[in-house]
């Protein structure tokens, strides 16, 4: 199906759906190789799935907050790897546009519709050379590196516990490693790499609290919100259409086979039977709740975003505990479904075992712990300092520096 010169969402979320038999079929594949086959992603990229907070001026959609959620919840319930590099992946191009200006036109300038892969797990150091730094370091768990335009890496300059810099990588400026091999989300090329010795201009090396504040300098170059916000709230949603998509896809995959199931035993028909059907029902109970609470926080998101509104206080709390909250019930649901279908679901190479996990791999995430997202509101509740200045003390006007350093987003 052609898309529009501006498609909208719907449009999109059809390219996505449209995909569904495709992404199934491949989904295999992508678990051997360890990464997506080439030509699903072209066939995403053909779809303008890679375009939805592109910048205009490169060619983009630039697509209002939650678009991603919308597109990667459909084609996660076919490949929850896809869903990954659709949802995460492609969201990463917003931190190219946080860029100098002069980075921004080399990084899109050299490939016409570029996919950025990030590292943060790791680090390298920065050492200062004519013009710009040499820099040293490896990275793990690069998504998508393998059929990336670019990296976006930490690093710092001095032997300090935080980074200081982000540092935007060409291709061939850092050698990939290819040992991604992971339970869940096999299919994603999470793979590690690492760079020697390697000279960095000037203008591609951004200091950390420019960059994770609001308005940083690439910003100006662009009309819409989502380059000009606080980051560390606006990724925690990167996790909920692959979180949702692949217990949705679960589901769907359950239903369809235990109508057709029979006990091995007596030859009764499963789906006759009321746990069965009780158990089904807790889990689409859970997935329309953890519904709900992803399709309020991508409203929130957007509707702060677009007011030019900074998120601070128990608006920040609500949505660490409330995102964590959901993603768990996604996985319960799952998880209970995988169960009930017994050595079935564990045997060969049933969807309902791949989607299982990785949904269970995307709970892992450190952004979605379970005591960081949950103990600074009980320190909030009990009167207690959290740590974080955006919520202790928000109202202490702009907060530079040292206060960036508590919002990178999870620090356990």
């Amino acid at each position: 199906m052609a898309l529009s010169q501006n498609p909208s969402l719907d449009e999109l979320v059809n390219a996505a759906r449209n995909l569904t038999p495709l992404l199934k079929a491949q989904a295999q594949e992508a678990e051997d190789k360890r990464d997506l086959p080439k030509a699903t992603v072209e066939a995403l990229k053909k779809a303008g799935l890679h375009k939805i907070y592109m910048p205009r001026r490169y060619g983009g959609y630039e697509m209002d907050w939650g678009a991603h959620y919308a597109v990667s919840r459909e084609v996660a319930q076919a490949c929850g790897s896809t869903g990954w590099m659709v949802s995460l992946v492609f969201s990463h191009i917003t931190w190219a546009s946080r860029f100098p200006a002069a980075a921004q036109e080399e990084f899109f300038g050299a490939a016409k519709e570029p996919i950025l892969g990030t590292g943060s797990a790791g680090g390298g150091m920065l050492t200062p050379a004519n013009g710009g730094f040499t820099l040293n370091g490896r990275w793990g768990f690069v998504s998508g590196i393998n059929h990336a335009a670019g990296a976006m890496v930490v690093a710092k300059t001095e032997a300090d516990k935080l980074f200081s810099h982000f540092v935007l990588l060409m291709p061939g400026e850092y050698t990939v490693e290819n040992n991604w091999d992971a339970e869940g989300l096999r299919g994603t090329g999470s793979h590690h790499i690492k760079v020697t010795n390697q000279f960095v201009p000037a203008h591609r090396a951004a200091a950390r609290d420019e960059l994770l504040d609001l308005n940083p300098p690439g910003s100006k170059l662009h009309g819409s919100y989502i380059y000009k916000v606080r980051p560390a709230l606006y990724q925690k949603s990167w996790f909920a259409g692959p979180l949702l998509g692949t217990a949705l896809g679960a589901l769907k995959e359950y239903c369809a086979q235990t109508k057709a199931r029979v006990g091995q035993l007596f030859g009764e028909g499963i789906a006759d039977q009321v746990p069965v059907q009780v158990r089904l029902g807790e889990s689409m109970a859970e997935l329309d709740t953890a519904t709900l609470v992803f399709d309020d926080y991508c409203r929130f998101l957007h509707m702060k975003g677009a007011a030019g509104e900074d998120i601070v206080g128990d608006d920040i709390l609500r949505s660490r505990r409330m995102v964590t909250h959901a993603s768990q019930l996604c996985l319960s649901a799952v998880d209970r479904l995988s169960a009930m279908m017994g050595v079935t679901a564990q045997t060969g190479r049933n969807p309902v075992q791949r989607l299982y996990r990785d949904c269970r791999t995307v709970s892992t995430h450190i952004e979605l712990n379970w005591d960081h997202s949950m103990a600074p509101t009980g320190k909030y509740l009990l009167g207690l300092k959290t740590g974080d200045p955006m919520v202790d003390a928000p109202a202490e006007g702009p907060l530079k520096g040292a206060a960036t350093r508590a919002i990178l987003g999870t620090q356990v």
